[in-house]
């Protein structure tokens, strides 16, 4: 199947839109990816996944908050998805995309 170029923001508000387009925002960094319609619903299914961890509203009306061990773990498995979120923007993007993920130190270089 051919791949078609697509843009990603990490934005948390809209993480999960993918865009045909190109956004002429100097505010926004943009993540250019080469991927199927398959690669790109899993993209997306993976970016709503994180961002809905991010807003979890169950954490924002209980005293889960007051836990340093719960905030901790809610932390980390943030911290896990985003990183699959690179990982994934990495073998999909283009050379610039894979240049800036490196730079920013997000990615293993081994790979």
């Amino acid at each position: 199947m051919e791949k078609e170029l697509f843009y990603v923001n990490l934005n948390p508000i809209s993480m999960d839109t993918i865009s045909p387009t190109r956004v002429d925002d100097g505010q926004l960094i943009e993540y250019e990816i080469a991927a199927t319609p398959a690669e790109k619903k899993a993209l997306e299914d993976l970016l709503h996944e994180v961002q809905s961890h991010d807003l979890e509203l169950g954490n924002l009306v209980t005293f889960r908050h007051f836990d340093d061990e719960k905030v901790d773990e809610d932390k980390n498995e943030y911290q896990r998805g985003l990183n699959d979120v690179y990982e994934e923007l990495y073998r999909l993007g283009t050379a610039e995309t894979k240049q800036k993920i490196k730079e920013i130190h997000m990615i293993n270089d081994d790979q």
